[in-house]
């Protein structure tokens, strides 16, 4: 990715608040909602929605304390910065955090990488009308890199254009979804028990383990703040991008789960790879083909979406002289940081060949009852989880500044507070706690996890061992 290096270059600051609130909806739509609803439904049957009332729950409680810390402290460091602030005798545990949801978005890009290719191989088998031109299963993972690697691209080319073709791709995957809903109420094919769990699963743990699956879905909007040295006015347009993001993303999300069980039997969608375009389908086959389309632009943008924000988030770092320095190095001819840009896409094609290879090799299976995962199922719980446990550090550090920084300004300030003490936060926190702890025990997700943990360990202190010469 040429141009001339420098490290003096300055990101441009070119994002409003319709930019940054729908560059969130960009991330939080996407693979979750057009793949993984199906997934979800080998646990929660046709009560879909109770496993996405849970994950809303947890993610709109907890954007709730991003807003106000993003209102604080507008980086691009976000999440670090925040706990830094809190704990600023543990700065690993402040790099812990960062890492970790910078490792959420790369993650997050290799499930939406996977959900583009799952599409796109179901789309391609149904308009082909010669077995030669078939799409194997196994193509899969190797479509989801290509993709990954074609997004990195456009990533290092600029924000701006990357911001534009977001834009786009989000009111398409918005209009896929709403076009799901209106056939779903006004053309059910099916009467639904909404609150039926199939046979052989405790329903308190088929939510669990349905929200877990279905948890992917929410995650991007703790990576809005990423953007905040590139936004107009962040203190303002940041956090309110962010809860506008959760709101129309969480509404859409339950008409959704609401809609797709009133046109296809729970046991379908679970086996199919293209979940929402099927639905449709049932009730009216000229919907198929249009929310193939719409699945290939919604995927397509997560993937970019979360490339573009961990990019920008291990530049914070780096910046900050958290990360190895040249993570910070920023193109002077496309203002963008192309380091960062080529590490964020490599470990998220990392992250596909562990979960791809590492059980195939070991033999090594994740079951769940009669269950067994599939790969977008593990690549999004691994995305989920790592945001999970920043969460919890995150939803304590906005308590902790509460009282240990009460006179630093808050444009936006917790709702819902006794006294000094936010509520919201210290729900989150005992919410996440408690998923992660029912829900997240699959060894190939805590595998990659670690991995990752221990590459970021690595650059966090190769670039402090010269401060203690």
């Amino acid at each position: 990715m040429g141009g001339e290096e420098s490290q003096s270059a300055t990101l441009k600051r070119a994002l409003g608040l319709g930019y940054t609130t729908f560059f969130g909806v960009g991330l939080i739509l996407g693979a979750g909602i057009y793949v993984l609803i199906g997934r979800a439904a080998a646990f929660t049957g046709d009560a879909i929605w109770v496993s996405v009332l849970f994950a809303t729950l947890i993610a709109i409680t907890t954007g709730f304390s991003y807003a106000e810390l993003s209102s604080m402290y507008p980086y691009a460091s976000s999440t670090h910065k925040y706990v830094e602030e809190a704990f600023p005798r543990i700065p690993t545990l402040a790099f812990i955090a960062g890492w970790l949801i910078a490792f959420e978005g790369i993650a997050g890009a290799a499930t939406a990488a996977i959900g583009f290719a799952r599409y796109f191989v179901s789309l391609i088998d149904t308009i082909t009308t010669s077995p030669a031109f078939y799409l194997a299963e196994t193509t899969i993972p190797w479509i989801a890199i290509i993709m990954i690697i074609l997004l990195s691209i456009l990533n290092w080319w600029g924000i701006e254009e990357s911001a534009l073709l977001t834009l786009i791709f989000t009111f398409v995957e918005a209009g896929g979804l709403l076009l799901v809903v209106a056939i779903g109420f006004l053309f059910p094919q099916r009467n639904p028990q909404y609150f039926s769990i199939p046979t052989g699963f405790n329903p308190f743990w088929a939510v669990m383990l349905g929200a877990a699956v279905f948890y992917f879905a929410f995650t991007g909007f703790e990576l809005q703040p990423t953007l905040s040295e590139e936004a107009k006015e962040p203190e303002k347009t940041v956090p309110k991008a962010i809860i506008l993001a959760l709101l129309i993303c969480s509404l859409l999300y339950l008409l959704v789960s609401f809609a797709v069980v009133r046109l296809l039997p729970w046991d379908v969608l679970e086996k199919s790879k293209a979940p929402l375009a099927d639905a449709a389908g049932a009730a009216w086959s000229g919907s198929y083909l249009v929310l193939m389309a719409i699945a290939l632009f919604s995927t397509a943008n997560t993937v970019l979406g979360f490339l573009v924000s961990s990019s920008r988030l291990i530049y914070g770092l780096a910046s900050e002289g958290v990360l190895y320095r040249k993570l910070s190095k920023v193109d002077s001819w496309r203002r963008t940081p192309y380091i960062s840009v080529i590490v964020s896409g490599l470990i998220s094609i990392l992250v596909v060949l562990i979960t791809l290879y590492v059980p195939m090799v070991t033999g090594w299976k994740v079951v769940i009852g009669e269950i067994e995962y599939e790969l977008i199922d593990l690549v999004g719980k691994t995305a989920s989880l790592s945001c999970l446990l920043a969460f919890v550090i995150v939803n304590i550090s906005a308590i902790v500044l509460r009282y240990t920084k009460p006179n630093v300004q808050r444009p936006f300030r917790i709702p819902l507070s006794i006294g000094n003490f936010p509520l919201l936060s210290a729900i989150a926190a005992l919410l996440t706690i408690m998923f992660i702890v029912t829900s997240f025990l699959d060894w190939i997700v805590w595998l990659t996890t670690i991995i990752v943990l221990a590459i970021g360990l690595v650059l966090y202190y190769v670039e402090r061992r010269p401060q203690r010469s």
